[in-house]
């Protein structure tokens, strides 16, 4: 099938032939002409199949002239997410005089209203402002034709489910619905089965999703070894390009520290950042004027990053499917990549289930001249004195007075109790 076959508008079509596109991935072979006839669609699929342009033409062919209020929502779990998205819309839909609104957390509303009230086709939008929007009155979703839910499973995860629900409930039920996730967890199915209408389902399976370019190592090391590994790995390795990725938010900051400290231009990416200084760090690593990014898999997640030739997991990813997306940055383009995982005391569960995913076991590294600590074995429980167990060492640790995890550690306990993340 060619993008011709399926008689979109002039418009739909130059924007295509300017961009090259001559060929519909799978994904929007499949979900393009189901959404042409008006019909509710879950879509399946991973971060980089194409999904995007799966839901925005179906939605430009079918744009409806002088209405002021959105015709079509779109709701993305993060706010880097959002200014990608929209910018897909309007690079393809340029032709059409298509206006689009971004509305997100993190910034000041007062533009962002200014906008809604000039009107406009699209809205895309994170949840938590584009449900105040609503409740505050700025903005009505009576005329909304098409809602468009992007990473679904994301923005469970990220703990939205509720307000996606309300959004839900404020738009019209003659509204055609698309749900896109990578996963399909319960939570979905519930949203499914009261807001959708007979939805069909289409599901790109690639079995482990994982690009054959990609070179899969696990390095055993202390925990409180890693900072020292982290830049073993980066000395030996010299990578043009590298992103590492920290379980929190607090983490990503020491770490780029410490990488400064050691002359290496790196930016780190987490929700602790204004939008204006996560902007300014994705461009400078896009620009190649900060050849290495730390970050969280929320900052990280859905990110159209090119020429990645090095994925370093500091913290191992919470699911497999996290491990997935990670490694996706690289190998990309028909171009090889490496995938290091340090694995500590801790994380000897984390490895299995990424080894379980990938079908095969991955290669332990053992670097030479690199002076190891032993691993401790994992504590269990406390000893029968009633003293607390005394903890390993966390990387970078900072001492107050002598003692004490550094707040970045503090950061990174709490999350596994479900503390901050992102």
């Amino acid at each position: 099938m060619k993008f011709k076959d399926l008689e979109f508008r002039s418009e739909i079509m130059l924007a295509l032939s300017e961009a090259g596109y001559d060929t519909p991935t799978p994904i929007q072979e499949k979900a393009i002409p189901v959404l042409l006839t008006g019909q509710d669609l879950i879509g399946i699929a991973e971060t980089g199949t194409g999904k995007t342009l799966a839901f925005l033409l179906p939605f430009f062919q079918q744009l409806l002239p002088d209405i002021h209020d959105p015709q079509a929502v779109i709701v993305l779990p993060t706010r880097e997410l959002a200014i990608q998205v929209a910018g897909e819309a309007e690079r393809f839909g340029k032709h059409l005089g298509l206006r689009v609104v971004l509305a997100y957390g993190g910034t000041s509303t007062h533009d962002q209203r200014r906008l809604l009230m000039e009107g406009c086709d699209l809205l895309v939008a994170t949840p938590g402002r584009l449900l105040d929007f609503v409740n505050s009155a700025w903005l009505s979703l009576r005329k909304v034709r098409y809602l468009i839910l992007d990473e679904a499973d994301r923005m469970l995860d990220m703990g939205f489910i509720n307000d996606i629900d309300a959004i839900l409930r404020k738009t019209p039920m003659s509204r055609q619905t698309m749900l896109f996730s990578a996963t399909f967890p319960d939570a979905i199915k519930n949203l499914v089965d009261r807001y959708m209408l007979h939805p069909e389902m289409v599901r790109m399976h690639t079995g482990t999703r994982v690009k054959a370019s990609v070179e899969h190592q696990f390095y055993p090391v202390a925990q409180d070894q890693k900072v020292q590994m982290m830049l073993e790995v980066l000395r030996r390795e010299k990578p043009g390009k590298a992103l590492i990725f920290s379980s929190t938010r607090e983490g990503t900051s020491e770490l780029a520290s410490h990488l400064r400290r050691r002359g290496y231009r790196v930016v780190s990416l987490s929700s602790l950042l204004s939008q204006a200084n996560r902007e300014r760090a994705l461009n400078a690593f896009r620009a190649g004027e900060s050849p290495i990014l730390v970050a969280t898999d929320v900052a990280a997640r859905g990110l159209d990053i090119d020429d990645i030739d090095l994925v370093i997991n500091f913290d191992p990813p919470m699911t497999p499917s996290d491990y997935v997306h990670r490694i996706g940055r690289t190998g990309r383009a028909e171009k090889s990549g490496k995938a290091v995982t340090f694995v500590g005391e801790m994380d000897g569960r984390r490895a299995a289930d990424i080894e379980k995913l990938l079908g095969q076991t991955v290669e332990r590294v053992t670097l030479e001249r690199f002076d190891y600590r032993p691993i401790p074995d994992r504590p269990r429980g406390r000893p029968r004195s009633g003293a607390p167990v005394r903890r390993p060492g966390r990387p970078g640790d900072r001492k107050r007075s002598g003692t004490g995890p550094s707040s970045g550690q503090r950061g990174a306990r709490r999350d596994k109790g479900g503390g901050r993340r992102g």
